[in-house]
């Protein structure tokens, strides 16, 4: 696949905001898909037993907890309701 498209999209988590840029392909997303670069970037401290990631940003140092799974089915549930009601009007 060629990526010939980028995009700098700002983004925040609780009170700590960023911005990266994503290449732009094809795909079906609906969480915020942060890689490997921006780990490296921002170096981040990634503690596997707990699935937290820690980093320091303009002196202020923040810890991203992962959702718990009833939260994430709620999202996921919320995020598929409004696609399909979005495609609905698509469809009028």
């Amino acid at each position: 696949m060629i990526v010939n498209q980028q995009v700098k999209v700002p983004f925040s988590i609780g009170t700590y905001k960023d911005e990266v840029i994503w290449d732009v392909v094809p795909m079906e997303a609906r969480h915020l898909l942060l890689g490997n670069q921006w780990q490296y970037d921002t170096k981040i401290i990634y503690n596997g037993l707990s699935n937290e990631i820690t980093l320091t940003n303009l002196g202020t140092k923040f810890v991203l907890h992962p959702q718990a799974p009833p939260q994430v089915a709620k999202d996921q549930l919320t995020t598929k309701d409004k696609k399909d009601a979005e495609e609905k009007l698509e469809k009028q």
